[in-house]
């Protein structure tokens, strides 16, 4: 039997299935979901063909287990009611309900749309952008990209556009909670207090295991110098913040009891960011931990958790701890290859607080020299994120962390190459949201369900749109992109701006509503505001009667228009032309009588068949607007 739900399908055996493991397969992994009323048992097939007992799972519980796409493995209950067989030739869930028959869903990349922006099952809401989350001038990429140091991974999030707008962390106490700090000159005069949990003393200098060097890479990233000297060098994205170096463990690892006590401690010694780059695989969070990150959260601090390094397809342990939106969680970005590394968690889909960074480049050690990392993991993608939010606590003192947290995630976008996998085969969509990428071939592409991207890497003024029939032809005029055929597309997203297809969709109800409410055409900015909004469910109406309370239409309307007043200015603003006597009569009455409101009124001109056929010679072939995120 096969079983699917996405873009691939896994081969599911019977009992009876004589299958065993080899060597010859690639990283893989799955999650088995246990909705029925049975306990299932999961054993590994080996390379003999022995069943290895590798957990039990309880009903309503889940079960995730990293592994090779060659490796064999047995699902049943212990009655035998229920059992299977299969490989892992693809990641995904494994969904087992009281029929006994697995369900399949895959971990292809999918992306969501939010409220807060485009969700990608792999980046979550993205690269995060220093310039963007400041609302700074943008200078790109401007580090050279040759010297030995961390440059690209500065250069990937736009980190040095805050430094020429001097912002660079001062006054900002940042903890990095880890295995202690080692002395070196990239970051000692930033080192303002510590204390070593693990050994209680006050020096919290690391053991010389194999995490020596861990917390002085990740302090480096935050605020290491930017004094320049020849050679291999490093620079943190905020070099004038303030560290607190808290030892909560070894190189054999943290205990909860410890870390929990470093956070209270960093908390009350004025850090207002905690950078946390602790990991474990467990599928729930330690509650001795979350109990304090929730410290932090109640006294303003934000806590920046690593994603973990397992290639699971969702966060686990102490990541697991920002689903409650008091903390931030972060991925590990291949800035080279614009995708995740193969070794970083990935936040799965359900969306919250989790942006990706870069970790390679080269960073201080221990020694007095600099070690290079081309996959740092997630512990050195972490510091780039809390860094950031050192420089927004800098120029917003009173900002809350509920208040950093939505401007990281706001100036953060997914990857132009993300997209489905669907999308990748260059065809067809699924019934969610999918992000296609469109190639230099002639492109023929269906979204069929969903609200559906296709992704195009130049700016507008560089192709032509037709819209007919529920189709649009785009058409490169430059001749690098081809002409793309596209059925079931709502966006379009270019380089410096977006275009809404959906013209009767949530875009062009928002165009009109604008159109409506303010007798204009909508700005760029504003649309991009208010189609977010209305992505998320935000209703028509509710949008109205922000718009109708707005100071523009004080000053177009009057601040208490009369009834008839406002009847004969909207359908002037709307359908340029005077009232019908019928349609007139009927609005100034129940206007009069308080069964509609000026927010009613205009949302219903606005969405009127007359104004939509009018709207339609205007935005027919789609509209260009600037969008919240990315």
């Amino acid at each position: 039997m096969t079983a699917s739900a996405g873009s691939a399908s896994l081969n599911f055996q019977p009992l009876t299935a004589s299958i065993l493991s080899t060597d010859s397969g690639s990283p893989s992994q799955f999650t088995l979901a246990n909705h029925s009323t049975q306990v299932l048992q999961v054993f590994w097939i080996d390379r003999a063909g022995a069943e290895q007992l590798y957990g039990e799972v309880q009903p309503g519980a889940s079960f995730n287990q990293p592994t090779f796409s060659s490796h064999a493995w047995e699902i049943k209950s212990k009655d035998g009611a229920i059992g299977f067989k299969f490989f892992p030739t693809v990641a995904g869930a494994i969904d087992v309900t009281g029929s006994g028959t697995p369900g399949f869903t895959d971990f292809s990349e999918r992306i969501i749309h939010t409220a807060q922006g485009d969700w990608s099952t792999a980046e979550g809401y993205g690269v995060i952008n220093v310039a963007k989350s400041l609302g700074v001038p943008d200078l790109g990429y401007t580090l050279p990209l040759n010297a030995q140091g961390n440059n690209l991974a500065l250069d990937v999030i736009s980190a040095s556009s805050a430094w020429t707008a001097g912002i660079t962390g001062k006054g900002v106490k940042v903890a990095v909670i880890d295995s202690g700090i080692a002395s070196n000159s990239e970051v000692n005069a930033n080192i303002v207090g510590g204390y070593d949990f693990f050994d209680n003393d006050t020096n919290p200098a690391p053991d010389n295991g194999n995490y020596r060097d861990h917390s002085l890479g990740v302090a480096a990233i935050i605020a290491a110098s930017h004094a320049p000297h020849a050679g291999q060098d490093a620079m943190g994205v905020a070099p004038d913040a303030q560290l607190l170096n808290v030892r909560v463990g070894s190189s054999n690892g943290s205990p909860s009891t410890n870390i929990a006590s470093g956070i209270r401690w960093a908390v009350d010694q004025g850090a207002k960011v905690i950078c946390m780059p602790l990991q474990n695989n467990s599928a729930s969070p330690d509650p001795v931990v979350a109990d304090a990150v929730h410290y932090a959260y109640q006294h303003n601090v934000l806590t920046v958790i690593i994603g973990g390094n397992f290639s699971t397809y969702g966060a686990t342990g102490l990541a697991l701890i920002a689903k409650t939106g008091e903390a931030l969680a972060v991925g590990n970005l291949d800035a080279m290859a614009a995708t995740p590394f193969q070794s970083s968690n990935t936040p799965g889909a359900t969306p919250f607080p989790w942006v990706m960074a870069s970790s390679s480049g080269y960073l201080p050690n221990a020694d007095g020299g600099y070690t290079y990392r081309a996959d740092g993991g997630t512990s050195f993608a972490g510091p780039y994120v809390a860094g950031l939010a050192a420089l927004l606590f800098q120029q917003s003192p009173n900002a809350t962390v509920k208040d950093i947290i939505a401007k990281i995630i706001g100036g953060a976008s997914i990857s132009a190459s993300a997209a489905t996998a669907a999308a990748a085969s260059g065809q067809t969509g699924t019934a969610m949201a999918d992000r296609f990428v469109s190639t230099a071939a002639n492109d023929s592409i269906d979204g069929k369900g969903g609200l559906d991207t296709v992704v195009f890497l130049g700016p507008r003024a560089n192709y032509s749109i037709a819209q007919s029939g529920g189709q649009a032809t785009v058409t490169d005029l430059t001749g690098k992109d081809g002409v793309d055929t596209l059925a079931g597309i709502e966006r379009l997203a270019f380089t410096d701006k977006n275009v809404a297809l959906d013209i009767n969709g949530d875009a062009g109800q928002v165009y009109r509503l604008y159109q409506a409410a303010f007798g204009r055409e909508p700005d760029e900015g504003g649309l991009g505001y208010w189609i977010n909004a209305k992505d998320g469910g935000m209703a028509l109406v509710d949008i109205a009667r922000q718009f109708m309370a707005s100071k523009e239409a004080v000053d177009l309307y009057g601040a208490s228009p009369s009834a008839e007043a406002l009847v004969n200015s909207v359908y002037q603003n709307v359908l340029h032309r005077a009232p019908d006597q019928a349609g007139h009569d009927f609005w100034v009455d129940t206007m009069s009588r308080g069964l509609n409101s000026p927010a009613t009124l205009v949302t219903a001109f606005s969405d009127s068949t007359e104004n939509i056929a009018n709207a339609a010679a205007i935005i027919g072939n789609g509209f260009a607007y600037t969008p919240l995120h990315g």
